[in-house]
């Protein structure tokens, strides 16, 4: 049998009230606050009785007894002194209370300063409660997400009240000093910016996730980082997805989800999370794409620079409750202002891109538009222009495909996907090669598993050191058609850009040298990947004709995904060598010679129709080098603008090749 004797903690009445006192204390601000009010009140009362004693034992006719009460609070909170005509008891009172007041009411101001000081400190670090709806919820903070604002607040110009809403563990005043530096204006937007784990529920909670319009998901690997960093930062970012499934407790109404994740294996994983509310993007992938599209067909890259985000022109879904009246695609360009058709949504949500010209529009059809806004677009059911095509009807011309050869030199991870794109789109006999300053057996593993691939296509790799011209010229870089250079290691995109720079000067000094030695011309087009957007009048003066903005693409497309997460399935057919792609063709191939200065923008776009093909612009190519003229690139010009093209001119069009 247990004997469960109870033993008494006999400590002394003093301790004990001193232990209550102690955790009362403990239990924060309010605890504080009410104990000096409380010692306040208290020396308010016993001062009061004071005073009254003193005026019984020691009577004191300069003061009324109804006014003791008032007299000693002044005193207390230090607006009155002991009073010069008192007896000798009422001022001892009076200082004591003075000095009692001095003490306690300056120790509760104190306090209140403190405490106004702790959260405004607090403020500061970014732990408070967002009170918004409909927002953009940005998680993660990266060099990317000024590109993405930008992009945002140029969509939220149409709203009165936008706002942006940005959670990550980085300091809350180091986020808005970095937003303030580099972000001019906001328009209608409002940024939020808060302090918190991206992957913890609470702080997801905290900044309003289930009341987001969208929310985008950064992944914290940057360009130039090894492929183990970016795995694990993929793997981040997956939790991240399901923090935010789990604070939304997955509900109907969960936001759409777009999330840059760089391996095939976790893309998997994040759109199997919630299929058809998550939208994955790989930064290697797109630009891989775009960089083989842009060296084949110089000036695509800023095509596509002004197609994708929201600055210039862009893709959007335009319906009409009324139907479309009977028209088939072929007609429909002549009946919008402000805007090019160039494919259509069905109602099972398939995309299709250049459709059969004679193809009748169903009423439940959306027409996938390119447009400067959607605000700007307007149907007109009856024709707009009217267009004399039989002049040029019968002016059927086509561009016979040819052996081409190209030269990557650098390997990073969007190369593998170059070189198969690469592949994929040429003919037999055409040309590949690699060149990389460290040939490493998991690099030529990786080469010779493409090569095999594509038995058809010419493939060679080389170990080269870059920084050596005798040593570049051996690769008889003026026998390709384009040269692409792609970003390297490095510590950061200043050095990856200077190296990049370098190599771009010293394959320019060789074409000089081989056309002062063999007088030929040197046709080569020079193709650079630039991981910082400042470097662009730099790559220009160093001669190249087309460059890709490695963060701009990928943050152009990450804000457009967030607004509308339908626009990635005309990104995905866009960047594939199946299906439809752009082009730019010459102008000789759409046009007899005599009719080339005299034509229309509707000109363009109905002979465009002849080939199956859907024009959307023009390129002036007196104008390739020329930043303040865009390049050259004239996007979604007026039906009626006259154009006053030459022979050096050419289309850009929507196309399935390049004949």
């Amino acid at each position: 049998m247990t004997n469960n004797k109870r033993v008494s903690n006999e400590v002394s009445w003093k301790k004990r009230l001193q232990y209550k006192f102690d955790n009362f204390m403990s239990k924060g601000g309010m605890s504080v606050f009410l104990a000096l009010s409380s010692a306040f009140f208290a020396a308010f009362a016993i001062m009061t009785i004071a005073r009254y004693v003193s005026e019984w034992l020691f009577p004191n006719n300069t003061t009324e007894p109804t006014d003791f009460p008032w007299d000693v609070f002044v005193q207390l909170i230090g607006l009155r002194d002991a009073g010069e005509d008192d007896n000798f008891a009422a001022k001892f009172v009076g200082i004591v209370t003075i000095f009692i007041g001095l003490v306690l009411f300056s120790s509760l101001v104190a306090f209140i300063t403190q405490e106004f000081e702790a959260k405004l400190q607090d403020l500061r670090k970014g732990k408070s409660l967002v009170v918004e709806e409909n927002h953009t919820l940005i998680l993660g903070f990266k060099n990317r997400i000024i590109d993405i604002i930008k992009e945002i607040v140029i969509a939220n110009e149409s709203e009165s009240y936008a706002s942006i809403v940005i959670l990550s563990p980085e300091n809350k005043e180091y986020m808005d000093d970095f937003l303030r530096t580099n972000i001019a204006e906001l328009k209608t937007t409002r940024l939020v910016t808060r302090n918190g784990s991206i992957t913890n529920i609470n702080d997801l909670k905290k900044v309003g996730v289930n009341y987001a319009k969208s929310v985008i998901i950064l992944n914290d690997a940057e360009t130039l980082d090894t492929e183990s960093s970016k795995h694990l930062s993929d793997a981040r970012a997956v939790k991240s997805i399901l923090a935010v499934l789990a604070a939304t407790e997955e509900s109907e109404n969960l936001p759409p989800i777009v999330v840059e994740i760089h391996s095939e294996q976790y893309r998997r994983l994040a759109q199997n999370l919630a299929p058809g509310a998550i939208s994955t993007l790989a930064e290697a992938d797109i630009l891989a794409r775009i960089l083989v599209q842009t060296s084949r067909s110089i000036g695509l890259a800023i095509v596509y620079l002004n197609l994708v985000g929201f600055e210039g022109n862009e893709f959007y879904f335009y319906s009409r409750e009324e139907g479309w009246g009977g028209l088939t695609f072929g007609q429909l360009p002549f009946h919008f202002l402000n805007g090019i058709p160039i494919g259509v949504r069905y109602a099972n949500g398939c995309v299709a891109l250049n459709p059969d010209k004679h193809y009748k529009l169903a009423s439940d059809d959306n027409v996938i538009m390119i447009a400067e806004d959607d605000s700007t677009i307007e149907f007109h059911l009856d024709a707009l222009v009217q267009v004399d095509g039989t002049r040029y009807a019968e002016h059927h011309q086509s561009l016979e495909r040819k052996i081409e050869k190209y030269l990557i030199i650098g390997w990073n991870s969007k190369t593998p996907i170059a070189l198969g794109e690469y592949a994929a789109y040429l003919v037999e006999g055409s040309r590949v090669n690699l060149a990389v300053e460290n040939l490493t057996p998991e690099i030529e593993a990786e080469f010779n598993k493409i090569s095999k691939a594509y038995p058809d296509i010419k493939m060679d790799a080389f170990e080269v050191d870059l920084n050596s011209v005798e040593e570049l010229n051996k690769l008889k870089p003026y026998q390709f058609d384009s040269i692409s250079i792609l970003a390297g290691q490095g510590q950061n995109a200043e050095q990856v850009d200077a190296k990049t720079l370098t190599i771009l000067l010293e394959l320019r000094e060789i074409f000089k040298t081989y056309s002062t030695e063999t007088g030929n011309e040197v046709t080569t087009d020079l193709i650079a990947e630039i991981v910082d957007s400042e470097e662009t009048d730099l790559v220009i003066k160093a001669g190249v004709k087309d460059f890709l903005i490695t963060n701009q693409f990928v943050s152009k497309i990450l804000a457009q995904a967030s607004q509308d997460p339908l626009v990635l399935p005309i990104y995905r057919e866009l960047f594939s060598a199946e299906g439809n792609e752009l082009y730019l063709k010459p102008i000789s191939l759409y046009f007899p010679p005599q009719y080339i200065g005299k034509l229309t923008f509707a000109d363009c776009v109905l002979a465009a129709q002849n080939r199956g093909e859907v024009c959307i612009g023009v390129k002036i190519g007196g104008f390739a080098q020329d930043k303040d003229k865009k390049f050259g690139i004239d996007l979604i010009p007026n039906l009626d603008k006259r154009l006053h093209l030459t022979p050096n001119d050419s289309l850009i069009t929507f196309a399935e090749d390049e004949t």
